[in-house]
């Protein structure tokens, strides 16, 4: 690696990483309540979540949308259109009390690289798809993974009966 190559380089990665970590701190922001993380499935806390995460795809050269369960859906169009994909991605809600780093990290990564190959106008003989999974920690249905199960073709409505989990920490604010 030349000279050159080397000192731009580090400075790539860093502003790389600070994209990334100020994104998990934008997103962490969206809770029910300042005194813990709670992005719980279906609230307006969660779609606010969506709303931002599509914002950020959209800014990264991807087409964006909901789908019917909720999942934030990115398509990075690959070197022509329709081709097979490349799925990246992990979810976007939480548990109760919930670590800021845990589900996002994986899809603010997805949205940043395919960012940076936008940039570049790199192209692939395939597309890159980037979901965010509506509902993985199964908080509020008793039922985890529903996001993915719908993406996977393996949802069952019936899940949706369940009643949402008791909020055992509210007693203890």
């Amino acid at each position: 690696m030349n000279r050159m190559k080397a000192d731009s380089a580090g400075r790539e990665t860093f502003s790389f990483g600070e994209e990334i970590v100020g994104r998990i701190n934008q997103l962490a922001a969206i809770s029910e309540t300042p005194q813990h993380l709670a992005r719980i499935f279906l609230t307006k806390e969660h779609r606010a979540a969506a709303e931002l995460i599509m914002g950020w795809m959209r800014s990264s050269g991807m087409t964006a949308h909901l789908d019917a369960i909720g999942n934030v859906c990115g398509r990075y169009e690959g070197d022509r259109p329709n081709l097979p994909c490349l799925m990246l991605g992990s979810h976007y809600d939480t548990v109760r009390d919930a670590g800021k780093w845990d589900g996002p990290l994986g899809l603010i990564t997805a949205i940043s690289c395919v960012g940076d190959l936008a940039r570049r106008g790199q192209r692939f003989p395939f597309a890159i798809e980037v979901t965010g999974f509506a509902d993985e920690e199964g908080v509020r249905f008793a039922s985890t993974l529903l996001g993915s199960r719908a993406v996977a073709g393996t949802f069952v409505e019936s899940a949706l009966a369940a009643k949402e989990a008791k909020r055992t920490w509210e007693s203890s604010s």
